[in-house]
C-alpha cells in the first residue's frame, strides 16, 4: 500500500472534490435535529481533514487557497443547517434599510406596533416567526449591522437572497483572512502549511460560510492586524483590531495582553486607537436607550442564557443543592469574577511577551473564559484557533471538533441537554492534554511543530 505521505499533488485532487461535495451535501440534506446523520457527516469530514493535513507537504499553497475558497463559496450558496441566527441578522438589516435603529426595540415590540395594513406586515410577520428569542434586544455590534444592512438593501424582501449575501461576505472575508494568515506565518518563519488547519478545517467552514457566524470575520481582522503589527504599521493594525472588536467584541479582552506584548507606551496607543475606531463605528447607533437595550442583551449571556457550560453546570448543581433553585443570577457573574481574577494573575505573571507567547496567553485567556461561561456555542471556539496556530497549540482544535457534540441537544424533543454528552465533549480535549503531558514525548502532541521546514 502506498504510504499516505507519498500521495502526489494530483492524486489528492479527488480528495479536495470529495471534501467540497460532502460539505455542500450536509448543508443541503441534514438539519440539526438529525444528530446521528450530522455525527457521521462530521466524522467523515474530519477523516478527510486528517488526510489533507498528513499530506501537507505534497500540497501546493495555491491549491490550498483554491480549495478553501471553493469550499466556502459553495457552502455559502446553501441555507444554514445548524443555526437560525441569520434570521435575526436579516431583521436588523431590514430595520436599518427603513431608517430605524435595531438596537432601540425588540422584534416582538416592533411587530406589535405595526399596523396590519402596512405594506411589509406580511413579510415582517413571516420573518418574525423565524427569529429565535424575538423578545430580546439585538446584541450584534456595528460591523455586523453594516453587513445586515447590505443584505437587506441588495436582497430586498427575499430572505434567501439576503442570507446568501451575508454568507458570501463572510466567505470572502474569511478567504482574505487566510491569505493574511499565510503572510503572517511566512513573516515569522513559521511553517506555511499550518494554514491547512484553518483553511480546510470543516468546522470553521461550516460555522462560517455555512451557518453565517461572524467569528471567522473577526479572525480575519485579527490576522490582518497581527500582520501589520509585525510590519510595524501601528495605525493600520489598530484599525483592523478595532474592526475585529466591532465584529464580535471579544477581542477587547486581549488588549491587556497586547499592552504586555508591545510595551506600555505602544500597547496603550494601540489599544486607544482600536477603542477609538470601535467607538466611531458605534456612533450611528448610540443613544441612552440603545445602549441600555444592547447591554441588557449582553447581560443575558451571564445571568439568563445557559448552554453547553462546563464549570458553570457543576456550580449550578451545587446551587440547586444549597438554594433549591437555579441560582444563575449569582453564579454567572461570580464565575466571570473568577475568570477576571485568573486573567489578572496571568497579566502580572507574563511580564514580556513575543508573538508566540502572546498567542499562547490568548489561548489560555479564551480557554478560561469558555470554561467559566454559562453559554458556550460550538462556534465560539473558533476564537481560539488563530492564536492556537501561532502558538503551536493543538488542544483547541480537538476542543473545537468535540464541541460539535453539543448539537445533540437539538435532536431531543423537547430540546434539552444530556449531561453525559457534555461530559464526553469536555473530557475529550482534557484527556488529549493529560495523555500527552504524561507521555512527555520530545515533541508533545499538544504542540504543533510550527517551525518545520517546508519543502
Amino acid at each position: 500500500m502506498q504510504p499516505i505521505t507519498a500521495i502526489t499533488e494530483k492524486k489528492i485532487y479527488p480528495v479536495f472534490i470529495l471534501n467540497a461535495v460532502l460539505l455542500v451535501a450536509g448543508q443541503l440534506f441534514l438539519v440539526r435535529e438529525q444528530f446521528l446523520g450530522l455525527l457521521i457527516w462530521q466524522i467523515t469530514l474530519h477523516l478527510i481533514f486528517i488526510v489533507l493535513w498528513r499530506t501537507k507537504y505534497q500540497l501546493g499553497i495555491r491549491d490550498i487557497f483554491i480549495a478553501a475558497a471553493v469550499c466556502r463559496l459553495l457552502t455559502a450558496c446553501t441555507m444554514p443547517t445548524l443555526s437560525d441566527d441569520v434570521y435575526r441578522f436579516i431583521w436588523d438589516g431590514q430595520l436599518i434599510v427603513r431608517g430605524e435603529n435595531p438596537m432601540l426595540t425588540t422584534p416582538d415590540n416592533y411587530l406589535a406596533a405595526m399596523l396590519p395594513t402596512a405594506s411589509n406586515y406580511g413579510y415582517a410577520t413571516k420573518l418574525h416567526g423565524l427569529i429565535n428569542h424575538p423578545q430580546f434586544y439585538t446584541c450584534y455590534p456595528p460591523l455586523m449591522q453594516g453587513v445586515f444592512w447590505l443584505s437587506a438593501f441588495l436582497g430586498g424582501s427575499s430572505i434567501t437572497a439576503s442570507i446568501i449575501i451575508i454568507k458570501i461576505f463572510i466567505s470572502i472575508t474569511d478567504v482574505v483572512g487566510i491569505i493574511f494568515l499565510h503572510k503572517l506565518l511566512k513573516k515569522n518563519n513559521l511553517n506555511e502549511k499550518l494554514i491547512i488547519l484553518y483553511a480546510l478545517n470543516p468546522i470553521i467552514i461550516i460555522e462560517g460560510a455555512g451557518n453565517a457566524h461572524f467569528e471567522v470575520v473577526q479572525a480575519a481582522f485579527i490576522f490582518i492586524s497581527l500582520y501589520y503589527l509585525h510590519a510595524k504599521k501601528m495605525a493600520v493594525a489598530s484599525i483592523c483590531w478595532g474592526l475585529a472588536i466591532v465584529t464580535k467584541l471579544i477581542p477587547l479582552m486581549l488588549l491587556p495582553l497586547i499592552i504586555r506584548w508591545l510595551g506600555w507606551k505602544k500597547g496603550i496607543i494601540f489599544s486607544a486607537l482600536s477603542v477609538f475606531v470601535a467607538v466611531i463605528c458605534f456612533l450611528p447607533f448610540l443613544s441612552s436607550n440603545s445602549l441600555q437595550g444592547f447591554g441588557k442583551s449582553l447581560n443575558l449571556y451571564f445571568q439568563n442564557f445557559e448552554f453547553n457550560g462546563s464549570i458553570y453546570y457543576i456550580a449550578r448543581e451545587i446551587g440547586w443543592w444549597i438554594k433549591g433553585y437555579n441560582y444563575i443570577s449569582f453564579i454567572g457573574p461570580f464565575l466571570m469574577c473568577l475568570f477576571l481574577g485568573c486573567y489578572a494573575i496571568l497579566f502580572f505573571v507574563k511580564r514580556k511577551l513575543t508573538l508566540s507567547s502572546f498567542a499562547s496567553a490568548a489561548v489560555i485567556v479564551f480557554s478560561l473564559y469558555y470554561l467559566f461561561a454559562t453559554t458556550v456555542h460550538p462556534w465560539y471556539f473558533i476564537n481560539l484557533i488563530p492564536f492556537a496556530i501561532l502558538a503551536g497549540k493543538k488542544y483547541p482544535f480537538v476542543w473545537l471538533s468535540a464541541a460539535f457534540l453539543s448539537y445533540q441537544a437539538y435532536s431531543n424533543n423537547p430540546f434539552h441537554e444530556k449531561m453525559w454528552v457534555i461530559a464526553i465533549e469536555y473530557t475529550i480535549p482534557l484527556f488529549f492534554i493529560v495523555y500527552h503531558l504524561i507521555r512527555k514525548s520530545p515533541h508533545p502532541v499538544i504542540h504543533l511543530r510550527i517551525h518545520d521546514t517546508v519543502t
